[in-house]
This record gives structure tokens, sequence and C-alpha cells, in this order.
């Protein structure tokens, strides 16, 4: 069984203070999460939400899912009020066999009647709101083929041929957030092995990066850490 979770993640290494941000490879580590929402209530009502929408309109007939695949959730999800008319639309990403293949997995925009938006193929996280609009739309960051591209809203839809979008470069601000992140009081009450983790969950913001990282005493445990390089703001996740 394939494991969707290590394909392509920016690496940020630390070692003995020097800092080094290599090639994108998926982390193996699958952390989920929503944002809120204005039409549902809780975060139970957004999970039953996102799964039944996954049975009704993702799904093969009569196809089951496991409660997870080598480790792995079978999908991911997240809402945003991405058009601003007070209703959260919901992305979800699959994470199984079926609906991936050895470049990334499908993913899936719908409204808040279940009304499919846009489907893309060969994806991975992050998958991350943007600061800018195009049509009354807040454009979509997603990853694909070592890459993250920014996907406007033109012509009453998202783009979703990836290779036809604009790419987007946060290389600047990951640094940025490294720096952040190393100075913190949690990293530096023994951390070790500082790494950007792109299992964000999805609709992060775009100046957000989660770090994983390890403690001197505690070596066998994985922590994580959430930067977000507008606000200078570091905290513990989950």
């Amino acid at each position: 069984m394939i494991k969707y979770g290590v394909l392509y993640v920016l690496l940020a290494v630390v070692c003995v203070g020097a800092v080094m941000i290599a090639d994108r490879v998926h982390n193996d580590h699958s952390l989920t999460g929503t944002k809120n929402t204005l039409s549902l209530d809780n975060n139970k009502d957004r999970a039953e939400f996102a799964a039944e929408i996954v049975h009704k309109y993702i799904l093969k007939p009569d196809q089951s899912l496991p409660i997870s695949e080598d480790g792995l959730f079978p999908y991911l999800y997240g809402y945003a009020d991405l058009n601003n008319n007070g209703s959260d639309e919901v992305f979800i990403l699959m994470q199984t066999e079926e609906y991936c293949t050895k470049t990334g997995c499908q993913g899936y925009l719908f409204n808040h009647t279940q009304k499919k938006l846009a489907q893309w193929v060969n994806i991975y996280q992050p998958i991350l709101l943007a600061d800018e609009s195009h049509n009354g739309w807040r454009d979509i960051l997603i990853a694909d083929d070592n890459k993250m591209y920014r996907i406007e809203y033109n012509a009453g839809h998202y783009l979703t041929d990836i290779s036809k979008a604009p790419d987007f470069n946060n290389r600047q601000q990951a640094l940025v957030a490294v720096g952040i992140a190393l100075d913190s009081q949690y990293y530096r009450k023994g951390g070790s092995n500082l790494a950007l983790n792109y299992s964000q969950r999805i609709f992060d913001c775009q100046q957000c990066f989660l770090f994983s990282f390890n403690r001197y005493d505690e070596s066998d445990n994985n922590f994580y850490l959430t930067v977000n390089t507008k606000d200078k703001t570091v905290s513990m996740y989950p």
C-alpha cells in the first residue's frame, strides 16, 4: 500500500544551528483540522457534512472507506467562505489508493448545498487560502508537481488544469517562518530537528506554516508548532 502522505513536501531541516530548506518531500504525518464555519454549528456538524458528501458524491456505489489506511485518514477536509456570502465551501482531499497515484490524490470543492464546484487530480498538501481574490472568490493555493500553484476563479469556475495556473513561491516566507520557530520559547526549550511540515490543515492561511520537531529528552516523540509570519505568532499544534 502506498503512503500518500510521504509525497513531495518542502523539508527544512535544522541541525546544529544550520538551516537548510530542501526540495518538497511529502511528509508521512497527516494532521486534520477545519476552520470555523457560519453554515455549520460545530466540529461534529462539519465532520458529518463532509462525510455525507464523500459517501454521496465521491465514492463509487457500494464502495466503503477504511477508518485509516497505513496510518492515514481516508480523506481530509477544510472549510472556508470563499465568496464571502456567509456560507462556507468545503474542500475534500482523498487519501486512499483508489483516489491517489504516486504523484498525488484527488481533491474536490463543494458548496454549502453540496454542489460540486471543482475537482483536481494529482494534488497534495498544502492546500491554503490565499490573500488575493478574483471575481469575488478567494484564490486557493495548491501543491502539485513539486510546486505550489495559485488557483483563481474566472469565467464562473475555478481553474482545474493546474498546469495552466501561475506558480506561487513562498520560499522567502518559509525562511522567515523558520527563524521565528527557532526563536520561539517552545523550540528553545531543548528542541531539535526542526522541519517544515506541509500536512497543514486544509485552508490554513497563506502566511501560516506548520513545523515538526523533537526534544532532546523525548527524541522518539514528534511535536508541532504553527507559525504565522504576518502577525509573528507561534503556538503548539494541536
